[in-house]
């Protein structure tokens, strides 16, 4: 009862609020535990997420409306793919997905998808040579701006292999590598040519209603996105240009 007590002064202290930090929770639960340790606020921390109670947005920074995590639909034609990869090379690591998933957050949806192939930078060559072995069609391997206009787009099946960047922020969805909210946006952002369809005022679009709707690890992104060189970039374009909170952003 008295844990049911503090969580419903917790959600009273803290609502209408974007966020707040980790030292403002501490100082909370100092008001009730006086002698309270950090390891034992850790445990407390562990607790609420796992009550659904707060979720992290960034390192040391929480918000009470809980949101679920973006799980992208792994469609058959992907999941073949990463199983015969899989099959092949046991030891990969990859990440594959369609631009379709970004569906739900767009204005205008395109009459074309793409399927992004991500793997380790040494197999990207053994593994095209496999997949054209295996009779996969218009595989296109790190393509340039004139193969981008010409013909990926006009290709009902367009696979597209890139270089996985290390440490890229992925997930299993039904034992398939895909991709995250975090590292969809980083890509986005990134790759501009070949994802010409999800720029401009779609990609704000885009952003405002990944927000709205799933729980999105800033701390994740932004460290992706240093992988990719473009954090500075990424962090003015989401102040300048979303409705995220700069609260969360100057973190």
């Amino acid at each position: 009862m008295a844990k049911d007590f503090i969580i419903e002064r917790l959600k009273k202290e803290f609502k209408g609020r974007e966020a707040f930090s980790r030292e403002e929770l501490f100082d909370f639960y100092r008001h009730f535990e006086p002698e309270l340790k950090e390891t034992t606020f850790r445990w407390r921390i562990y607790h609420l997420k796992n009550k659904q109670v707060i979720t992290t947005i960034s390192r040391g920074l929480f918000t009470l409306s809980f949101k679920p995590v973006f799980k992208p639909d792994v469609e058959d034609a992907e999941r073949k793919i990463f199983s015969k990869i899989e099959k092949q090379f046991p030891t990969l690591k990859l990440c594959i997905w369609s631009t379709k998933i970004a569906n739900e957050f767009m204005l205008h949806i395109p009459g074309k998808f793409i399927t992004i192939l991500q793997v380790e930078k040494e197999a990207i060559e053994p593994v095209y040579s496999f997949l054209k072995d295996q009779n996969f069609r218009n595989v296109f391997f790190q393509p340039e701006e004139k193969e981008i206009e010409r013909y990926i787009y006009e290709t009902e099946t367009a696979i597209i292999l890139q270089p996985l960047v290390s440490k890229s922020p992925t997930q299993k969805v039904k034992k398939v590598a895909s991709t995250t909210l975090e590292k969809l946006i980083v890509d986005f952002y990134c790759d501009k040519k070949l994802f010409a369809a999800f720029q401009g005022s779609e990609f704000v679009h885009i952003i405002n209603n990944a927000y709205k709707r799933y729980s999105i690890d800033f701390t994740k992104l932004f460290h992706y996105a240093k992988r990719r060189r473009k954090e500075t970039e990424l962090v003015e374009f989401f102040s300048d240009k979303t409705d995220i909170p700069n609260s969360i952003l100057n973190d």
